[in-house]
């Protein structure tokens, strides 16, 4: 998730984006009257196009990568995403299926089934962790995607993208209007999550010499017609997140509102985000155990738990700050660790 000359303005995205997810897990579900869902309504959509930004900023910089040896790439990213993503489901693993646990496991027990959780998407508890499993399929991709992209003009380039625009509109809409035309695009390559992968560099490579008031206002109007939706058509649901339009049209705003506005030189805010930055990915991944086990209870034995939005705000940011410091701690130690034994391995069998 790193260039050679790094920009300080992802940096900024990431810190955001890590702040976003957080956030969106700790709005209730349930709403008490009109105000707490009108704020809910309108604050979702805006948190939730942050995990496509994830995901943009991924392909921005992997789909740039046409020049690197597979192998290498592979490996960067077995050490850099697939070590830390098993440490973490270890740790949740460990807390409820041996700390909680009610009937003891020897540990080769525990080992095959953390394996098997591991690789059937069924650690429990923890339900994002969704994103790592699509963000690392993309990775295997990544290197014939971004070899494909080097060789296009940006005139196929800009094909391309509506191409894939156009089947991920037919896929989330027409079979919520009770057209089925699942067997006529089952097998097109082009849609889903990738979407927000390509729209990374996509985004950046055609559009960062254009004005950016035309995506401005389609991020305003992504942003309305979504909170309209949830307004009239509520149980219109493929049309609200995801992967609908006005979903893309706010996460491409924001993103390239980042490119555009977001190169800040303020020596605390860059040292901040840089740190922040570097840790986000084991944030995301530790955030919502702390936040559903350690948090939620904390602020149940206060005055918070009466208000809505304060609550909400000091859920986040306990969870993130708890979060950081797991994860500087676990990243620094057992990780690192782990890395410098794999890196031993590999040097040795040379």
């Amino acid at each position: 998730m790193e260039t050679k000359k790094r920009e300080i303005k992802y940096d900024y995205l990431r810190t955001f984006a890590v702040l976003a997810v957080i956030m969106v897990h700790a709005i209730p579900l349930e709403a008490a009257n009109k105000a707490q869902w009108l704020f809910s309504a309108a604050l979702t959509p805006v948190l939730l196009a942050f995990v496509g930004i994830f995901f943009m900023l991924s392909g921005l910089f992997l789909l740039q990568s046409h020049k690197q040896e597979m192998k290498e790439f592979y490996w960067r990213r077995f050490l850099g995403i697939c070590i830390p993503f098993a440490v973490y489901c270890g740790i949740y693993y460990w807390y409820y299926n041996v700390y909680l646990a009610t009937e003891s496991q020897t540990w080769y027990e525990h080992g095959r089934a953390f394996l098997f959780e591991l690789v059937t998407q069924t650690i429990p508890s923890a339900p994002h962790l969704w994103f790592m499993y699509v963000l690392m399929a993309l990775y295997v991709c990544t290197p014939f995607l971004a070899r494909m992209f080097h060789a296009m003009t940006d005139g196929e380039l800009k094909i391309f993208l509506i191409i894939i625009l156009l089947v991920q509109g037919l896929s989330t809409y027409l079979p919520s209007l009770g057209i089925n035309i699942e067997p006529a695009i089952t097998y097109m390559i082009f849609k889903g999550w990738l979407i927000y992968f390509v729209l990374g560099y996509i985004g950046i490579r055609l559009y960062r010499n254009t004005p950016y008031l035309p995506f401005a206002i389609l991020g305003v109007a992504g942003f309305f017609i979504t909170l309209l939706q949830k307004y009239l058509i509520p149980a219109f649901t493929p049309g609200i997140h995801d992967m609908a339009y006005p979903m893309i049209a706010m996460a491409v705003s924001m993103f390239l509102f980042c490119y555009h506005y977001g190169d800040i030189q303020i020596p605390f805010l860059i040292k901040a985000a840089s740190f922040i930055s570097r840790y986000s990915y084991s944030v995301y991944l530790i955030h919502y155990l702390i936040l559903g086990q350690v948090v939620k209870g904390i602020a149940e034995k206060t005055m918070l738990r009466h208000y809505y939005v304060p609550r909400i705000l000091f859920e986040t940011a306990l969870t993130f700050a708890i979060s950081l410091t797991i994860a500087v701690l676990v990243d620094e130690t057992v990780v690192k660790l782990l890395k410098m034994g794999v890196n031993a391995l590999k040097g040795k069998r040379k």
